[in-house]
């Protein structure tokens, strides 16, 4: 009896920021180029809406659970055409708490989620507190890892060790001046495929870019193999899609994961050591890491009036 055959996956990073209509239409043309899985960008499903500026009011009227009508158009989206696609949008949990959350959708109806641990947009989305990884049909086990995530190199190499092959980095570029922006998006990347290299897995970048006045700058789009090496990658001046075909068993076989298997945990205590961490900070001259905070804007002018009042003791 003959060994089937093992295709490669063949993957897409669209650095679009589409309503769930756009993402179908999107998917109709990825299976059409033999596409198995395609990445759309952080919180594309809200489009190039400043969220850092939205009240609590304003960011509950955009959110829906993970079972809400546009991640369902989505998934049925995926099931007409196909190809998986991984969306993000501003998830409304049981509870009521929101969250930058991102989930792939896969034929079949499975959808995985992540909630974005660094959290840095809006102080009324609750952070995420986990690193999952999953498995795919495909033969790779996939992880999740929205925007700064990606910032932290122990959060991929959490993934990693937990078996991760497939890094799913979808990212959102954002800045008040558009130089900021340039060096925010190119730093992405050029450190995304040394995540890949590092922990010996395929990574996926889908960056879609938002430049002062609301307005929507091209994005970027790279895929790196477990190597370091760029598979491909958009060109980010017409924001175009960047296509490869990956097999994901090269993965176990990479260098990276030679050395993964190689480690000493013993000698990395300080990494989980908060004593360590502050006074790391203490030497840099930097806070440790909190939550974002509301920046403030100015909404009109205010009258504001001194008086400076002297005393005159008199002398006994």
């Amino acid at each position: 009896m003959s060994t089937p055959v093992r295709r490669p996956l063949r993957v897409a990073a669209l650095p679009f920021a589409l309503p769930p209509a756009g993402v179908a239409a999107e998917l109709s043309r990825a299976a059409s180029d033999g596409v198995s899985l395609a990445v759309f960008p952080e919180l594309s499903l809200v489009g190039i809406l400043r969220i850092d500026r939205l009240r609590r009011a304003e960011l509950d009227a955009l959110s829906e659970p993970l079972f809400g009508t546009s991640i369902d158009a989505v998934a049925q989206a995926v099931e007409m055409s196909g190809v998986a696609a991984g969306v993000g949008w501003i998830e409304r949990g049981d509870d009521g708490a929101l969250y930058n959350s991102y989930v792939v959708c896969m034929p079949g109806g499975v959808r995985h989620r992540h909630r974005k641990v660094y959290v840095t947009e809006n102080p009324h989305l609750r952070t995420g507190e986990r690193f999952d990884v999953h498995d795919t049909p495909w033969g790779a086990t996939m992880t999740i890892l929205i925007g700064a995530d990606n910032y932290l190199p122990e959060n991929a190499r959490v993934a990693a060790l937990k078996g991760a092959t497939l890094l799913v980095a979808p990212h959102r570029s954002h800045s008040s001046s558009a130089q900021d922006l340039f060096i925010q998006r190119e730093w992405c990347v050029r450190t995304l495929p040394a995540r890949a290299g590092d922990n010996g897995m395929f990574a996926v970048l889908s960056d879609v870019a938002q430049v002062p006045k609301t307005t929507s700058s091209s994005g970027a789009a790279v895929i790196a193999g477990p190597s370091g090496a760029v598979l491909a990658a958009g060109d980010t001046r017409h924001a175009s899609i960047a296509i490869a075909d990956i097999d994901p068993g090269t993965a176990q076989s990479s260098i990276a994961r030679r050395w993964l298997n190689a480690r000493r945990p013993e000698l990395y205590s300080a990494l989980i050591s908060s004593e360590a961490q502050d006074g790391e900070a203490a030497r840099a001259g930097t806070p440790t890491w909190t939550a974002a905070t509301r920046e403030a804007h100015a909404r009109g002018s205010v009258a504001v009036s001194f008086a400076v009042v002297g005393r005159k003791r008199s002398m006994l």
